[in-house]
């Protein structure tokens, strides 16, 4: 997870992460929708929502990531 992160980061500098609301767990599976957000201007151009499942021992067994929103002409 943790390099996944770094290189979220690495790919989109001047940009974070932010939940758009709550997130969702049900039965060994959780979803929650994010923005990518301009840390200069507060634009979202990017917004996507994740499908993780957890395994027996509660890890991370697969993460689906879906993207919502795109800027034009992406």
């Amino acid at each position: 997870i943790a390099a996944v992160v770094t290189a979220a980061h690495a790919q989109f500098p001047g940009f974070s992460f932010r939940l758009t609301g709550a997130v969702d767990g049900h039965h060994g599976t959780a979803r929650f929708s994010w923005e990518l957000v301009s840390d200069a201007d507060g634009s979202a151009p990017v917004a996507g929502s994740d499908v993780v499942a957890l395994a027996g021992d509660g890890r991370i067994r697969s993460v689906y990531g879906f993207l919502d929103r795109l800027p034009a002409g992406a």
